[in-house]
């Protein structure tokens, strides 16, 4: 049987002086606030409802901590109690849990989805990356997110469509080894995000040279334009005092080499962003994983982090794959388009279909059509593409040069052509 609303209100006024000792130590918001309405709603001269519309609660809320509080007799029966469910069948197993932490620990750079892809091909692991997020957040290993910061105008976001266009650019190493400054110098690629990065004890054009030459050696793919900022390292557009005048040491070796260098406008380094931005995952997955002591150990630890970046790190922009794959599947899709190139009496027609997408159709004479339907060399195909960098051709048409392979695919239709790209 309840409790009459004035027998609650006499029994809490008795016991109000023996808690008033444990009450002084109370330190949870919620409890004390209820303690303070209840010892001032039984103190009260006024009647139980005049007293609780004057404390701002109701009668129902005096009547549940009030008999919370008496049955406890204590003041932990004001406390909130946890709504966490007793038992919690689809809860990630923590097994799982053990190993998504551990991926995140050994490399706190990582977020959801790209944690999701590691756990998948290191523990054959298919977990959700909004599952990993609640299990980061659990953990305390992410917060609230970081409010957008103030951007320049340059926001367009695209990627080339083929290898080959380059951007390079300097960057401070962000602490003083053998109490000197060290810099990195670290190229990019514009369409596969394939890298080279070396660390020099200047920033010269000295140095500059040094790595082109090494960059030639390394490239998987042929080098259409590389892109640099203003530095006298990479032209001497200012320092000459008569703008570009092509016997800069780089301009020289591009033009030796059939490479258009571009330079950027002054203070748009936006314009140089892909290379920009891999210098802020250097900072977060080699500079603050490692402590170098030495110029010797940060030169030889830069050479495996390049080569780790460009044959084991996928990510979300490539489709999940390394940059050393996206060259390989570019290269593939790159021949597939050769050829359906037009070829002597062949004409290729471009048309539309209801859908608005391009579509060719090649006809062919009835000649050279084969009398039975071969079947397609796929070993033949992965040479070939395994295979791509042979002879460069460069071909110069007026004042453009255009970097092509000069070579002959055997297409599916049992016809020998020779493509001159």
């Amino acid at each position: 049987m309840p409790l009459p609303k004035l027998k609650l209100k006499a029994e809490l006024r008795l016991m109000i002086p023996r808690l008033a000792k444990e009450a002084n130590q109370l330190k949870d918001p919620e409890a004390r606030s209820r303690w303070m309405n209840l010892r001032k709603i039984a103190l009260s001269v006024k009647s139980t409802d005049q007293a609780c519309a004057h404390a701002g609660v109701s009668a129902d809320w005096f009547r549940k901590w009030g008999k919370k509080l008496i049955k406890s007799r204590r003041l932990s029966g004001l406390f909130t109690k946890s709504r966490k469910p007793h038992r919690s069948p689809h809860k990630t197993r923590r097994r799982i849990e053990k190993q998504i932490l551990k991926i995140r620990r050994v490399e706190p750079y990582l977020g959801p989805e790209r944690i999701a892809d590691t756990a998948e091909k290191l523990f054959n692991l298919s977990v959700a990356p909004s599952t990993i997020f609640a299990i980061l957040r659990r953990a305390k290993l992410v917060g609230k997110k970081i409010a957008e910061k103030l951007t320049k105008k340059h926001l367009k976001r695209y990627r080339r469509q083929l290898p080959g266009y380059l951007q390079m650019d300097f960057k401070y190493v962000p602490y003083l080894i053998e109490g000197k400054q060290f810099y990195q110098l670290s190229c990019v690629d514009h369409h596969s995000g394939w890298r080279l990065i070396r660390n020099y004890r200047q920033k010269s054009t000295f140095y500059v040279m040094k790595f082109l030459e090494e960059l030639k050696e390394l490239c998987p793919f042929f080098i259409i334009e590389i892109q640099t900022d203003n530095d006298t390292a990479f032209t001497d557009k200012f320092s000459s005092q008569r703008g570009v005048t092509d016997t800069h040491l780089v301009d020289v070796w591009c033009k030796a080499n059939e490479i258009i260098h571009r330079l950027i406008p002054v203070g748009v380094k936006e314009l140089n962003g892909k290379v920009e931005n891999t210098h802020k995952q250097d900072d977060r997955e080699f500079f603050a994983m490692n402590i170098f002591s030495t110029y010797e150990s940060i030169a030889l630890s830069t050479k495996g982090y390049s080569d780790r970046w460009n044959t084991q790190r996928a990510t979300k922009a490539l489709g999940w794959l390394t940059p050393a794959q996206a060259i390989e599947q570019a290269y593939v899709k790159a021949i597939a388009m050769m050829m359906f190139i037009k070829k002597e009496g062949d004409v290729s027609v471009y048309k539309l279909d209801q859908h608005g997408d391009a579509v060719m159709t090649v006809h062919m004479p009835s000649s050279r059509l084969p009398t039975a339907k071969p079947k397609l060399d796929h070993s033949k195909l992965s040479q070939l593409s395994q295979g791509i960098k042979k002879e460069p051709k460069f071909q110069n048409f007026g004042s453009k040069s255009f970097i092509g392979l000069s070579t002959t695919i055997k297409s599916p239709l049992g016809i020998d052509t020779e493509f001159d790209g």
